[in-house]
């Protein structure tokens, strides 16, 4: 555990690492040599790791292994090696309530939504505080198998570029003014996860039909509009819950085509200009924002479950 606990924090950067690495050495027992020392001068192994990979290999060889020769992949794959997926889902927010709530709506929205799908989960591991300690928290996350990414990252300071005249703040009735930049971070996430999606269908030369965003702490059902239309109306729209406790746009959950949710999980570096009616309001900015750029159609079906999660869990919805 201890020895593993720098890659539970530094997984996002060794990803990043190893999807730049190359190497011209060519043999495969060079590249590996090649590849153990890299990383342990990018400082995610220590050196006896590369000790321990170089007896590993001359073990190997004191048996009589014979390595296989690197086979270089065509310089373009043909069209027709796209692989076709149904759905790519997008679960961010706070790591919690992977057991109570996560679990339930995954399962909800793979028997309803037929096809190959791939989960990113991309958390957020700062609060520190709650009703289940974040040491449980964190486990549940890494323990979780029905995902293809996962990646927990710590909050970081910011700066969406609001323009200086614009005040980052919005007040409701009856409550105290909410500071934006607590929000920054939830858009921040949905921002990267988007980019995560797209930089895995490159790399692995997928093509997502749909994008489902959804938190990680709220129960969702699939909408019946996408059940009874199919894919033949959700290709020319958002669907999205009804708000839940203010005017707008629920921003809880969506399903769309991958393109058309651009607009949806990208409308942080829509920040950068100040809103034409200078409201911050999370649901009011989205559904405004969403109304510049594509349809939105509005489903009643999807949320209303809250009350299935344990009592004592007072994080999740």
């Amino acid at each position: 555990m201890d020895d593993e606990y720098q890659l539970y924090h530094q997984s996002a950067s060794f990803v990043r690492f190893l999807a730049s690495w190359s190497s011209s050495n060519p043999s495969l027992v060079g590249r590996i040599r090649e590849l153990a020392r890299d990383i342990s001068r990018g400082g995610f192994w220590k050196w006896k790791e590369v000790e321990i990979m170089d007896a590993w290999l001359e073990d190997l060889r004191s048996i009589g292994y014979k390595f296989p020769p690197i086979i270089k992949p065509p310089q373009k794959l043909p069209s027709t090696a796209v692989k076709q997926k149904r759905a790519a889902i997008c679960a961010t927010g706070i790591t919690e309530c992977i057991s109570e709530a996560w679990t339930t709506t995954y399962i909800n929205l793979r028997q309803r939504l037929h096809g190959e799908i791939d989960t990113f989960l991309f958390l957020s591991s700062s609060l520190k505080r709650g009703p289940v300690p974040l040491a449980t928290r964190l486990k549940q996350a890494r323990l979780y198998m029905n995902s293809t990414v996962t990646i927990l990252y710590e909050d970081r300071d910011i700066n969406p570029g609001i323009p200086p005249t614009c005040n980052p703040e919005f007040q409701l009735p009856k409550y105290a003014p909410i500071p934006v930049p607590n929000y920054f971070q939830q858009l921040w996430s949905l921002n990267e996860c988007y980019d995560l999606v797209r930089e895995y269908e490159q790399r692995f030369n997928i093509r997502y039909q749909l994008l489902i965003r959804s938190r990680i702490d709220t129960l969702n059902r699939m909408p019946e509009t996408f059940e009874r239309d199919g894919i033949h109306n959700v290709n020319k729209t958002i669907i999205v819950p009804p708000h839940r406790y203010f005017s707008g746009i629920d921003d809880g959950f969506a399903l769309g085509p991958i393109e058309l949710m651009s607009h949806y999980m990208k409308r942080w570096l829509s920040f950068r200009q100040c809103p034409p009616d200078r409201n911050f309001h999370p649901e009011t900015y989205l559904k405004n924002y969403l109304n510049r750029f594509t349809n939105v159609t509005i489903d009643h079906t999807i949320s209303g479950a809250a009350d299935a999660i344990p009592h004592g869990h007072n994080n999740c919805h």
